[in-house]
């Protein structure tokens, strides 16, 4: 039977939706937002699209999409949607020192707020992974009837606009729309959404520092301007937000400078220079200096008391690395060397509280004393010493994203924060303190915890007008 052509539901029978996710390495977020403001979330499995290619992207947007629906009230809902029986969310099996809690807030800095971008647009060839071996699951189908106005979907793995095309395709017909109705992005570019709201502002950079880096430029046109695109009956559809420039974003062996692997990435080098010290005794008449509690509480995170064995640990065939083909134990060798970043962090800024959003790692601020020992002091001035190497390539990157000042004018510009390693304030006024220095003031300054949440809501505003 051939398809036929779907649209959304008439406004008079049920209430509006919109829909936004949040795809990333780990899990994707979905956002479905009523024109009443009524909003709902659900969550899937990884959705970057490079990772696990698009049948199992669109999979993992299908379930988070079904998850969420099914916390609507049926009254919002038509009466021909058919949801299928769903899978109990899984307890999520994080170690101890790498989950982050979740605020569904940005938070505005004394200098002020944020924005979102779209993809880069160099490449004509879209970035097509293969899709790894089925099986994991059985096969969730599409949208039996349109129940969104629009959907945004901002997902990891999207790099160019063929990307943007090519799986969109996919989306939409995963989500039973036209095609016109669905935006898909970069996942940076939801830090864009806020932006909406500032009249002052032309355009935004959006710089994020999580397990990786990555930066954009995105400018912020009319709602009638060129970033919203005609739908089938003639009318501009669409976020008035446009890619105009990228840096970085290559992968953790290319770049990923200021990242949290890049942090554990020092805070192992520092503990392996150490080593090194101590191996080295014969050539120095100074005493060797001692292990410092950061160190401590670092070959603790890592679980061993020999700094050596971290040389096998963060391989590709350390512990734990059976049975895993080499993308899974990439990422999860990855995603340990990052951890450490916030071990790093409860030294460096022991003011964060609970290290701005990220966990506390061993020894807590519970345990402390009000007398600070000279190692502990010690401990707090290394540390320091690695943030401060490592935001400085945040701090070029976010630089390169204003080009030579003659279009993208900080005055007119606001800078808009994500990733986890953002969410602490002693790292973030280590980049801001660093790009003032450069002589580098922006309008606003926003940061980004809840991407899903902002970019839902910027899509209201636009969709449905008003708050």
């Amino acid at each position: 039977m051939t398809a036929q052509p779907l649209t959304p539901p008439n406004a008079s029978s049920t209430p509006q939706l919109i829909l936004c996710a949040d795809g990333g390495g780990s899990k994707v977020c979905v956002v479905i937002r009523s024109e009443d403001g009524l909003e709902v979330r659900g969550t899937a499995g990884p959705c970057n699209v490079q990772s696990v290619g698009y049948a199992l992207a669109a999979q993992s947007i299908l379930l988070a999409t079904y998850r969420a629906l099914s916390l609507l009230p049926r009254s919002y809902l038509p009466n021909e949607l058919s949801i299928p029986s769903l899978s109990p969310i899984p307890s999520p099996s994080t170690p101890k020192s790498a989950s982050t809690p979740t605020s569904h807030q940005h938070m505005h800095l004394p200098t002020t707020h944020h924005l979102a971008l779209s993809s880069n647009p160099a490449s004509p060839i879209p970035s097509r992974p293969t899709t790894p071996s089925p099986g994991r699951s059985p096969t969730l189908p599409r949208l039996n009837v349109p129940i969104f106005r629009y959907a945004w979907l901002g997902l990891a793995g999207i790099s160019c606009e063929a990307d943007e095309k090519a799986f969109g395709s996919v989306a939409a017909g995963a989500l039973g729309l036209g095609e016109d109705r669905v935006k898909v992005t970069n996942d940076v570019n939801l830090l864009a959404a806020p932006a909406l709201d500032f009249p002052e502002v032309d355009h935004v950079v959006a710089a994020v520092a999580g397990t990786g880096t990555v930066g954009r430029t995105i400018r912020v046109a009319s709602p009638s301007g060129s970033a919203s695109v005609p739908d089938s009956e003639g009318k501009r559809r669409g976020l008035p937000l446009e890619d105009v420039a990228v840096s970085r974003g290559w992968g953790y062996l290319l770049c990923d400078e200021g990242s949290a692997f890049w942090m554990g990435r020092l805070a192992i080098r520092s503990l392996l220079t150490m080593a090194d010290r101590y191996a080295s005794t014969s050539i120095y008449t100074t005493p060797t200096p001692p292990f410092l509690p950061l160190h401590h509480d670092l070959l603790d995170y890592f679980g061993t008391s020999d700094p050596l064995d971290l040389i096998t640990i963060t391989s590709l065939t350390g512990p734990g690395s059976e049975g895993l083909d080499a993308g899974e134990a990439t990422s999860r060798r990855n995603a340990l060397i990052a951890g450490a970043a916030r071990v790093v962090f409860r030294w460096a800024f022991p003011d964060d509280v609970g290290g701005g959003g990220l966990p506390t790692p061993p020894g807590s601020a519970e345990s402390e004393t009000t007398t600070t020992t000279k190692e502990e002091k010690a401990s707090h001035e290394e540390a320091l010493r690695l943030a401060k190497l490592s935001v400085r390539p945040m701090i070029e990157l976010t630089t390169s994203l204003l080009g030579d000042g003659s279009v993208v004018k900080p005055s007119r510009t606001a800078l808009a924060l994500g990733g986890g390693l953002m969410m602490s304030q002693g790292y973030r006024t280590l980049l801001l303190e660093g790009l003032k220095k450069d002589g580098i003031n922006f309008e606003k300054v926003v940061v980004v915890r809840d991407a899903a949440g902002e970019g839902a809501r910027g899509l209201a505003r636009v969709e449905f007008g008003g708050d």
